[in-house]
């Protein structure tokens, strides 16, 4: 099997980036991707914790800036908005780009304490936002698949709710669930917002929440071996919720990638935009989970390894202040090498 290999036009680096990586800088990035043959870009979201440009709107920019290339959120956290709004904004973002967008939805993560201020901008807390998020998919798939919704949740009510549009994919875009984290070996370190000394260095996920929601699933920093022992997982809670899962469905594996000839510098470098971009320090082995580096057949060595355990895309974050530079060397070593 061929993967989709997509890259993350970082629009976060936009704005820790400065001059370095403006928007004109995101969308020629865009532009090229598909240029170069790359399955699909995506961008993140954060208002606070790890703040970006707004993700709908880089996309619909990027969606007249091309004309094939997929487009993708990884991920977007819907709760941060009403429901009703991100349903109606996909199925527009949908229309603009003829039906190229594929939503990463997650619960988000970053700093505590800016995640903290981030959800209570919208009424809510880290123990709701479980909740929220559940239903806010809900809701979502709801008013596209029809109108007149009415939905009684905890977080959201609706009564004979329509947004008067459909996106252009039928029966919906696909929607694909981030789960699945690395708890890092002690508090403060790693990417996540949450800390559990009972399951530190373990890899631990809500494999249900994919099961019953999911058209695909999104996932990061788990080996090869645990992403396949949560392919199977995920399979079984669907089994069990007489649910089944979408064929085709989508197996994304997110990581920071970085194509250099010297192993050693490239994981210097790696670690240090991984730790600026999440404004956390990263411990050994969030950094070696996380960071594919080094020269190009050793990067494919390590993405077959995941092919092999069911990733059917990656969705790559160029772990370089120089974004263009080195999307042009994966480009030119690495894709080739996965054909």
């Amino acid at each position: 099997m061929i993967p989709a290999v997509g890259i993350y036009v970082n629009n976060r680096a936009a704005v820790f980036g400065g001059d370095r990586f403006g928007l004109d800088d995101l969308l020629a990035l865009a532009r090229r991707a598909e240029e170069c043959g790359f399955s699909f870009v995506s961008v993140g979201d954060s208002v606070l914790a790890k703040p970006r440009w707004s993700p709908i709107v880089t996309l619909a920019a990027v969606a007249e800036s091309t004309s094939t290339i997929g487009l993708a959120t990884g991920i977007l956290q819907p709760h941060l908005r009403h429901p009703v709004t991100v349903a109606q904004e996909w199925a527009t973002l949908d229309a603009v780009s003829g039906g190229r967008t594929a939503l990463g939805v997650g619960l988000g993560t970053g700093p505590p304490e800016l995640v903290e201020a981030e959800l209570g901008l919208v009424g809510l807390n880290r123990r709701r936002r479980a909740r929220a998020f559940t239903e806010s998919i809900e809701v979502i798939k709801a008013l596209w698949a029809g109108d007149g919704v009415d939905y009684d949740g905890r977080v959201y009510q609706l009564h004979d709710a329509s947004i008067g549009l459909r996106p252009v994919q039928q029966p919906a875009p696909p929607v694909l669930i981030a789960a699945g984290v690395f708890v890092a070996s002690q508090r403060g370190f790693g990417p996540n917002d949450v800390f559990d000394e009972a399951r530190a260095s373990t890899f631990v996920g809500r494999w249900d929440r994919v099961a019953r929601l999911g058209d695909g699933w999104i996932t990061g920093m788990a080996t090869p071996d645990e992403l396949a022992a949560g392919r199977e997982a995920i399979a079984a809670a669907a089994e069990a919720a007489c649910r089944a899962l979408p064929e085709p469905f989508d197996v994304r594996v997110n990581l920071f990638l970085l194509v250099g000839d010297d192993p050693a510098r490239a994981r210097a470098e790696g670690a240090a935009f991984m730790e600026d971009y999440h404004r956390r320090p990263m411990d050994d082995a969030s950094i070696d989970r996380w960071l594919v580096c080094g020269p190009a057949e050793a990067c494919a060595e390590r993405l077959a390894a995941y092919v092999e355990a069911g990733a059917t895309s990656f969705q790559c974050v160029l772990a370089s202040v120089d974004q263009q530079p080195q999307m042009e060397r994966v480009a030119a070593e690495l894709l080739p090498l996965l054909s």
